[in-house]
């Protein structure tokens, strides 16, 4: 898959081994840079890249608050496919952090750079540093159905009610 860096400091998605499904996506920004953010009252806020500590790009995600961080990477998802991202599981598990929309969907037709969406789940501050692996993709070959209306009901299967229908 072709892959465009927008930004020369952008490193390029890498599998973490032989018998990774997904590869890491890392983040893309620089000290001085604003992020894109919204608050729980779906607020637009600016989150600023500065020096936190020791690390010159970094910025401080506070609780309850959605970011797009950059990776600064296009991704050439090839006809009849999609990218799907995730977080990884030791940002989430870690930081407390979770993609925003659950599942990132980049389709074959979307050609700007690619952001994350992240949301900080803690009641604390969670540091997010340049370079940081914060999600990971993976490529899928997918079918557009065609929807066809009836008047006909579907049959009953044995399905017992709605959610958890199968057990409890």
């Amino acid at each position: 898959m072709n892959i465009y860096r927008m930004n020369e400091n952008a490193q390029l998605p890498e599998y973490a081994t032989k018998g990774s499904a997904c590869f890491d996506i890392k983040a893309c920004f620089k000290k001085g840079d604003f992020l894109q953010g919204f608050n729980s009252w779906n607020k637009a806020q600016k989150v600023a890249v500065k020096g936190v500590s020791t690390v010159q790009d970094a910025f401080q995600l506070p609780p309850g608050i959605r970011v797009l961080v950059p990776t600064g990477l296009i991704f050439d998802v090839p006809e009849k496919h999609v990218l799907k991202l995730f977080i990884r599981s030791g940002m989430a598990y870690k930081k407390g952090l979770s993609l925003a929309n659950g599942t990132g969907i980049i389709d074959s037709d979307y050609t700007l750079e690619t952001f994350i969406m992240l949301q900080n789940n803690t009641d604390s501050l969670v540091q997010i540093t340049n370079g940081d692996r914060i999600a990971q993709g993976m490529v899928e070959k997918y079918t557009q159905q065609k929807f066809v209306e009836t008047t006909k009901e579907l049959e009953l299967t044995e399905r017992d009610g709605g959610f958890g229908s199968t057990g409890e």
